[in-house]
């Protein structure tokens, strides 16, 4: 039987176990003043070390251009010994013998590298949460702000792939290996690492791992003082960008320079801030607005802070805490005083188009997170709005490039998922729906949100015989909120139990019902399914007015409005619905 291509090289014989090959040995710390930032660097040294591209190429006895190839999509065990502003790669022999040799016993796991490379863009990277290794647990607030600031600075790199904390945070703790993980989130590179704080003193380790051969591009690990932390951020920023051959443009490379928040304590009350806003509670968004006040007295007016808070504000809402007028009018000051401080700020036209969506004036809300996304291509908050406002509006063609990057980005997010199916209703293909919801649910189960949208879909495509399962394992305490009594009123109006229906209404659910664009929508459905074509009409013309003018989906697409299509008023909404839709600009 004639040998594989790989059993050409004279070296093959030579196997040496990876035990015998230290990837990275230990060197001593060089002293230096407890102030300072202290660097421990670990290089590879070795008399079998080849230093250069060229080096490896003469080793192996093909072109520079093949082994670059071969490290791409083959797995080639080749690193990068990173300095400030320049990646140089090495390797070492032995690895080299060892992955031709092990490609030689199984050709086909070439195959499955070159499958694993194919399939994830070379420049995409996930920032694993970083471990909280500190005696204090109270510190996991700082592991995860040194988590989310890194991955905020390199999503600001165009040319980076970067997927959002969101998606990564849900490999918290997990013992799946970095191929696995990696090809879940759809990228090539993670970085992981752990922190560990003891008084005002800081210990960071970090890794960067190329996912297709499971090798680490590189490793380093800082101390330093707890003030050392802004330029922490910024050189593991910069290493990354250099160990990825990255070349930043002048405005990146002023961007990793920047500090939003100089001043460590207004920091700290910022971090802490940004992780109790994560858990939506009350409670939690209640103490994170506290602290991000305490952070402006510290330092006065800044653009971060002024973000944050006004995100806190929103979240209310989002939560469903406090869905009046108070929160827009918040987060209306923060936007005022944000934009005062620059004009052109990225965060600060995310949370004004926010606000304007939240207030139905979704034209304006689309320019501001246009504007938004053109500053940081690839936040995923932004995404994820911008895609809505596009597919509400009956822009579906709009939104699907943005639908692809988001997905991208933000991979294992249940909404996120869900997104190109709400795509999919909008365009009429009810059914390719189904599983995409099922699978939100199952991803968040305890979301009432997501059980709502699932009992929708199921309704919009008569599959109510699982309806009943759906419902009776929808938590207690969640039954009595707005998705948990919408949900019930839909199977009740499905079943044309209207009175049943009706008395899950109160006047004050109906009063909340009112603040966004999707209860109303769904209020009509039942309405209409019900046969009570008054109320459906009233609910779809408040609505349309919060800004769903989707014309196809209602007039052609939309089977639960079958029973209204020769009302004179459903013919009459219709009409404004696609005025404002023709007009309506992408």
């Amino acid at each position: 039987m004639k040998l594989p291509v790989w059993g050409a090289h004279p070296k093959m014989a030579q196997c040496v176990n990876d035990s015998d090959v230290p990837l990275w040995p230990t060197v001593p710390r060089a002293s230096c003043s407890p102030s300072a930032l202290q660097r421990i660097s670990t290089p590879m040294a070795s008399a079998d070390r080849l230093g250069s591209w060229k080096a490896i190429a003469t080793y192996l006895d093909r072109s520079v251009r093949t082994v670059r190839r071969w490290e791409r999509s083959e797995g080639l065990p080749v690193h990068r010994h990173v300095h400030r502003t320049l990646g140089r790669v090495f390797a070492l022999k032995p690895e080299l013998d060892a992955w031709l040799q092990t490609r030689a016993r199984t050709p086909e796991s070439s195959d499955h590298v070159a499958r694993l490379a194919a399939n994830t863009p070379p420049l995409s990277i996930a920032v694993l949460p970083f471990a909280n290794l500190s005696d204090d647990r109270e510190n996991a607030y700082f592991a995860d702000g040194l988590t989310e600031e890194v991955t905020t600075t390199l999503s600001k790199v165009a040319a980076l792939q970067v997927t959002s904390r969101t998606s990564s945070s849900t490999f918290r703790g997990t013992t799946k290996g970095a191929k696995a993980i990696a090809e879940q989130l759809g990228v090539r590179f993670l970085l992981e690492g752990s922190v560990r704080r003891t008084a005002n003193r800081l210990r960071i380790s970090a890794q960067l791992i190329d996912a297709v051969n499971d090798s680490h591009v590189w490793a380093d690990t800082y101390e330093g003082a707890i003030d050392d932390i802004f330029a922490i951020q910024e050189r593991l920023a910069r290493v990354i960008v250099a160990a990825l051959e990255v070349r930043l443009t002048a405005n990146e490379e002023q961007q990793i320079t920047e500090r939003a928040i100089a001043n460590i304590a207004a920091y700290e009350c910022y971090l802490r801030a940004r992780h109790e806003s994560w858990r939506w509670r009350q409670d939690a968004i209640d103490e994170a607005v506290r602290l991000l006040h305490e952070a402006l007295r510290i330092i006065g007016d800044n653009v971060r802070l002024y973000a944050a808070l006004g995100l806190a504000h929103l979240q209310y809402r989002e939560a469903g805490i406090d869905l009046s007028e108070r929160p827009l009018i918040e987060a209306e000051a923060c936007t005022a005083k944000l934009f005062a401080l620059d004009g052109h700020s990225a965060s600060g036209l995310q949370l004004r188009g926010w606000v304007r969506y939240s207030r139905g004036l979704i034209q304006d809300a689309v320019r501001d997170l246009k504007a938004a996304l053109d500053l940081e291509p690839n936040n995923a908050d932004t995404l994820l709005l911008l895609c809505n406002c596009y597919l509400i509006s009956g822009r579906v063609a709009s939104a699907r490039p943005l639908l692809k990057r988001l997905s991208a980005v933000d991979p294992l997010t249940p909404l996120t998922r869900c997104m190109p199916a709400f795509a999919d209703i909008m365009e009429g293909n009810l059914a390719a729906a189904i599983e995409p919801y099922h699978q939100m649910l199952n991803m968040d189960p305890s979301n009432p949100m997501a059980r709502l949208f699932y009992v929708w879909v199921l309704i919009l495509n008569r599959r109510t015989d699982e309806i009943g399962t759906i419902l009776a394992a929808f938590p207690k305490e969640q039954r009595d909120t707005i998705p948990g009594r919408l949900s019930f009123f839909l199977a009740m109006a499905w079943e044309g139990k209207i009175q049943e229906a009706r008395a899950l209404l109160s006047p004050e659910i109906e009063a909340v019902a009112k603040a966004t664009d999707v209860f109303p929508r769904l209020l009509a459905q039942g309405f209409a399914l019900a046969g009570e074509s008054e109320l459906a009409i009233f609910w779809l013309d408040l609505a349309i007015r919060r800004g769903f003018i989707n014309y196809p989906f209602l007039a052609h697409h939309d089977p639960l409005f079958m029973s209204l299509r020769n009302e004179p008023r459903f013919v009459a909404l219709l009409y404004v619905a696609r005025a404002m839709w023709e007009s309506f600009q992408a």
